[in-house]
């Protein structure tokens, strides 16, 4: 009887810390991110039987369960359940929900600890940081794509991204352009440039087609230039010539004196065509003195990549119509002075030119404009950002660029279930937890981040009630064991006294 009373007391005791789990659990329903726990029982100590008689010997190699009393329960271990909770969407781009396996590491900025509950918040210096002050942490970003330092991140809405000068532009056509506006006998190849003068408005007369682009120097600073193409009409037939000049809008002088002729000429060329309208070769040339139209100033323009360049501010600026010099330019090694009616002259791609699939053409239609593209931008002030599924943080600016600023990982570890609960919806790192290790969301066993989504709680009201009832009957019938073994004891005195 003395047995059953303890017995039933440690029925008592285990359910009791049961009850505590499933409370627990209940009353954090609506918990961001909260896993619930799950409490496992184990029976307690056993004692053999007295004088078990011939039957227990006579059983070979058995020692069999019958002769042996229990002495109750236990709670062996209480679980927490890393199953996915639901999603929730919000209206706040920083509540970062976790698809998947993974933690967020966040630092009072002694200590690391992990964490699902993705509700982070910029405070007044723009650092991520939880309900209870913790910074959310993640790796700088470089401008090649490189990791840098570990770090709470820092979204900086007042930063400011630097100007790029424009490196290389890229132009497709379609130029079926009959007739030739500008001529010039003497040099048909460079009608256009020798019609140029920066002093007038507008500085050639009409062109057979146009084009403006805008560029940005060194300096950060538009340039509005304009791309001119007319016909040359001393081309031989099959095919068509098609000469070019590219020029910026030159700036006023101060003092109001005429500017040189040239001011702002930056490059003269030609573009060939088959008699199918592809775009078979290119010619090219620079000045070698800024304004000058003097034809023996004007060299063959430099190539990099195979796409001739030429100069903004003092930064080369490839020009691609579609088409590249793979092996060099052949022939022409003179000046734009030694051309004269002889197209053969020109300086060429040669047979090796590699011609893209997207070239610029002469269809017999009506000239106009495929595509047109630079890759410079001016200065630009961050106007938003946002967090994509990889974890990446981008800015994107005024300028209408956009720009990778920070990569929020996420950690995993060995056994979950070594993971200490600290409170505060965190997790602390123990021996028991294993190694860990951090990646990108999205590859290889590391979830998804989503942002405008926060995680519920993955709590089963339904299956906790459940619990909740079992536990109380169990607890109920073990307080009736302890109040019955106590009259049966009390019975006993009794006897003893009678």
């Amino acid at each position: 009887m003395n047995s059953a009373l303890y017995i039933g007391a440690t029925g008592m005791k285990g359910l009791s810390e049961g009850m505590a789990v499933t409370t627990n659990n209940i009353a954090n329903i609506s918990t961001i991110a909260f896993k619930h726990q799950d409490i496992q029982y184990s029976d307690l100590i056993y004692t053999t039987q007295a004088h078990m008689g011939e039957w227990w010997l006579n059983q070979a190699d058995s020692r069999v369960a019958v002769g042996q009393l229990g002495k109750g329960l236990q709670v062996e271990t209480v679980r927490t359940i890393f199953q996915q909770g639901g999603m929730e969407s919000s209206n706040t781009l920083t509540d970062l929900a976790i698809s998947g396996k993974g933690f967020f590491q966040v630092t009072d900025g002694v200590a690391l600890y992990y964490t699902r509950a993705g509700d982070f918040r910029p405070d007044n210096q723009g650092i991520l940081r939880n309900p209870e002050g913790l910074a959310l942490n993640g790796y700088t970003l470089n401008e090649d794509g490189t990791w840098g330092a570990l770090q709470p991140v820092l979204i900086d809405r007042f930063s400011t991204m630097s100007a790029k000068a424009s490196g290389k532009v890229n132009m497709t056509l379609n130029l079926g352009l009959s007739d030739d506006k500008i001529s010039d006998a003497g040099n048909p190849y460079f009608s256009l440039l020798g019609a140029y003068d920066a002093n007038a408005a507008p500085p050639l007369p009409s062109s057979g087609f146009s084009q403006p682009i805008t560029l940005y120097d060194p300096d950060g600073k538009s340039r509005e230039a304009t791309i001119y193409f007319d016909k040359v009409s001393v081309a031989p037939s099959p095919g068509s010539v098609v000469e070019f000049i590219v020029a910026v809008k030159p700036e006023p002088s101060e003092d109001g004196t005429p500017l040189p002729p040239g001011e702002g000429l930056l490059m003269a060329g030609t573009l060939a065509f088959g008699g199918n309208g592809q775009l078979v070769d290119m010619s090219a040339f620079t000045p070698s003195v800024a304004g000058s139209k003097i034809l023996s100033d004007w060299q063959p323009a430099s190539l990099t990549g195979g796409l001739p360049v030429f100069s903004l501010g003092g930064a080369p600026v490839a020009l691609d119509f579609g088409i590249n010099a793979a092996g060099g330019w052949e022939g022409g090694s003179g000046s734009a002075a030694t051309v004269g009616t002889a197209g053969s002259n020109l300086p060429s791609m040669g047979a090796t030119a590699v011609r893209a699939q997207n070239a610029t053409t002469a269809y017999n239609s009506s000239p106009f404009l495929y595509m047109a593209e630079q890759d410079g931008y001016p200065e630009g002030v961050l106007s938003y950002y946002s967090i994509g599924t990889d974890g990446i943080v981008t800015g994107h600016y005024s300028n209408g660029q956009g720009q990778n600023l920070w990569q929020i990982p996420l950690c995993r570890f060995t056994s979950e279930d070594g993971l200490r609960r600290q409170g505060n919806n965190l997790f602390a790192a123990t021996d028991a937890a294993g190694q860990m290790d951090m990646g990108i969301p999205g590859t290889e066993n590391y979830g998804k981040v989503h942002a405008y989504n926060i995680e519920l709680s993955n709590v089963d009201m339904a299956a906790e009630m459940v619990n909740l009832i079992v536990t109380q009957r169990g607890f109920q019938s073990n307080s009736k064991v302890v109040t019955t073994a106590d009259q049966m004891l009390q019975k006993a005195i009794e006897l003893k006294h009678a």
